[in-house]
């Protein structure tokens, strides 16, 4: 009891040997470690928690931590707890005693360093540890993995009796763990090998040491190598002090004792928890967190503030328009409804953009045309749109913008993005209404015909009857029996005489004149196949004639898609003839299909002319007489 007791005794007479802090070792702390925003709004980080023994708090749930983030309490949504490696530095504080053997020639030293090397060879390789060895002279093995550390250790004979214990290798062993370690919350510890040292001063050399080993949160183990007899000396109660300020533990051997399993000192050093949380951050600049912990025997533990810097912006919506122009006319297989127009219904799409760099979740987008709502989403998805073309029947140019609104409450408004709607209207007057019902005319001309046949038919019939009626009167005028009485002659005589002469001969009547206004030229529409469609023809009246889909700037008027608001024009030339010019459109304009040139094309009879996707037959009211074949010999002597 005597061995044990001692030292403790020698600890509390030892003035300065216990400063303050060690009664923070009795409270329940928490450490927080780099604080990740990478996954914005979700903020992450690793949080080391030990209770009032200064042991590994195991188990907690994320119930039991609150963060506060700026001040403001939010609930954690996760803390896991999780392994980590060890950063270990084993100091050997070279002295005669660790050079003392058994009575197999084993040194003190070769049995601690074969315990030691036990140790790292049953560290599992996935997660190896962080290992450095230090001496006097300085680093030995610096920060290598645990297969690399024993081969240097098996390889280190210094020179045991020579050397003069001292401090060094201690002090050497914080500097190598307490630079920054290689993995975010990965605990550091100092093992160190030392025997009996015969210095005075040793408590206060040791208190700078101990302060360095606190504030650099580094557990200091030490294992006592020496004669039995210097376990109860001053020297072993400041190195068991040492080790207890730090969180450590000693264990003293002199060749007898039963050496501990390093494990059971570092197995607490190699877990941690993760952190995560959903922040509520909106507003760019400097923010602090601190995690507070509630452990059921040990109170709150409440971390120190870490201070990190998030630059946030609001989403960026941009609008993807399919096209900037929609044309709306009758549906082609009924050209000439009016009640009808397509599309009906205009696909808008959107890209959302996030300028800080932090994608999140969207709570709404909103569709605007002219400054007015035209549709909304509140859920998935977020990125489409429908516009409702139905209430359009005049052309005119629309501004569209829309807005995206993140689950942090941040909205922003895209730029205004014209897009023209033309409205093309079907056409009208006798023609149409001839086109649109020709197969009800059609019909009914049948009808007619067939009801014109049975009359003549009837007609003749009847005209067969009365000759043979005038047969049979004139062979009894030509019978002495029944010869009129000359009264009645005369008077039937007079009655002639009275009759009105006809003036003209039946149907001499004169011919019906040429309408004035007749084009003398005019364009044909074509179907695919090249057969003349069922739709009037297009007059090339007057001096010019403008073709496009825009009926603002247009006299005549194409269907279709592909045709620009101001296709082509059409002018007549003072010699009679007609000069074909495109007007920049963007589906252009054929003849022959040969694009025209820039300065235009003079257009003959027969020449096929295409707008855009519409396909039409140049006509003249009066064609030209055919050109007669040019033979040219093949040998020009002959």
């Amino acid at each position: 009891m005597r061995k044990f007791f001692l030292p403790l005794l020698l600890i509390s007479l030892i003035p300065g040997v216990i400063p303050a802090s060690a009664q923070e070792q009795s409270a329940a702390s928490a450490t927080l470690y780099n604080v990740d925003v990478s996954a914005f709004p979700m903020i992450s980080g690793f949080v080391d928690v030990t209770d009032s023994n200064g042991i590994f708090a195991s188990g907690l749930k994320p119930e039991a931590v609150t963060v506060m983030e700026n001040g403001q309490p939010l609930q954690a949504l996760g803390f896991n707890e999780m392994a980590i490696p060890l950063q270990l530095a084993v100091a050997v504080n070279q002295g005669a005693a660790l050079d003392a053997r058994n009575a197999n020639g084993i040194s003190r030293f070769q049995r601690v360093s074969q315990v030691i090397m036990d140790w790292a060879q049953a560290r599992p390789p996935d997660m190896p540890d962080d290992l450095s060895l230090v001496s006097q002279a300085g680093p030995v093995i610096n920060h290598a993995p645990p297969a690399d550390f024993i081969v240097g250790l098996q390889g280190f004979e210094p020179d045991m009796r020579e050397a003069m214990p001292n401090l060094q290798s201690l002090a050497s062993a914080l500097d190598v763990v307490g630079a920054q370690t290689p993995r975010i919350g990965v605990k550091r510890a100092v093992l160190f090998i030392t025997p009996q040292m015969e210095n005075p001063n040793l408590a206060a050399d040791l208190e700078p040491i101990i302060q360095r080993a606190l504030e650099n949160k580094i557990r200091v183990f030490v294992w006592y190598v020496d004669a039995n007899t210097t376990f109860t000396t001053t020297s072993a109660a400041v190195f068991n002090n040492l080790a207890i300020q730090t969180g450590g533990s000693m264990f003293q051997f002199s060749g007898e004792e039963r050496f501990p399993d390093p494990e059971v000192y570092f197995a607490p050093l190699r877990r941690i928890y993760q952190l995560t949380y959903n922040s509520r951050l909106n507003v760019s600049g400097a923010h602090n967190l601190i995690v507070q912990v509630n452990l059921p025997a040990s109170g709150m533990a409440t971390s120190g503030a870490q201070t990190f810097d998030l630059n946030i912006q609001p989403p960026n919506p941009i609008p993807v328009a399919s096209a900037m122009q929609i044309t709306r006319q009758a549906p082609p297989e009924d050209p000439f409804n009016s009640e009808i127009l397509l599309p009906e219904t205009q696909k808008i799409e959107i890209i959302v953009e996030f300028p800080d760099g932090y994608e999140r979740p969207l709570t709404r987008t909103t569709l605007y045309v002219d400054g007015a709502v035209v549709d909304e989403n509140t859920s998935e998805p977020f990125d489409e749109f429908v516009w409702n073309l139905t209430a359009y029947s005049i052309s005119g140019e629309h501004q569209i913008m829309v807005e995206a609104v993140d689950s942090l409450g941040l909205s922003k408004q895209s730029m205004s993005l014209p897009v023209l709607v033309t409205v093309i209207q079907p056409p009208s007057g006798p023609a149409v209404f001839l086109a649109k019902y020709r197969a009800q005319l059609t019909f009914g001309a049948i009808v007619l015909a067939g009801l014109v046949l049975f009359s003549i038919l009837l007609g003749g019939r009847f005209r067969s009857r009365s000759f043979r009626a005038m047969q049979e009167e004139r062979k009894a005028q030509n019978d002495p029996l029944t010869q009129p009485i000359p009264v009645l002659v005369e008077a039937a005589s007079a009655a002639k005489e009275k009759k009105p002469k006809r003036t003209t001969k039946p149907g001499s009547g004169k011919k019906a004149k040429v309408p004035e206004n007749e084009a003398a030229a005019s364009l044909v529409r074509l179907q695919a196949d090249g057969q003349y469609a069922a739709l009037p023809p297009i007059p090339l009246n007057g001096k010019e004639v403008v073709l496009g889909s825009d009926p603002a700037q247009c006299g005549q008027i194409l269907d279709d898609a592909s045709i620009s608001p101001v296709h082509a024009r059409i002018r007549a030339t003072e010699d009679g003839g007609y000069l074909l010019q495109d007007a920049q459109s963007l589906a252009g304009t054929w003849v022959n299909y040969d694009s025209i040139p820039r300065e235009g094309y003079r257009l003959e009879h027969g020449d096929m002319v295409n707008f855009g996707q519409l396909k039409y037959r140049f006509m003249l009211r009066t064609p030209p007489p055919p050109r007669m074949p040019k033979v040219i010999p093949l040998n020009p002597e002959e």
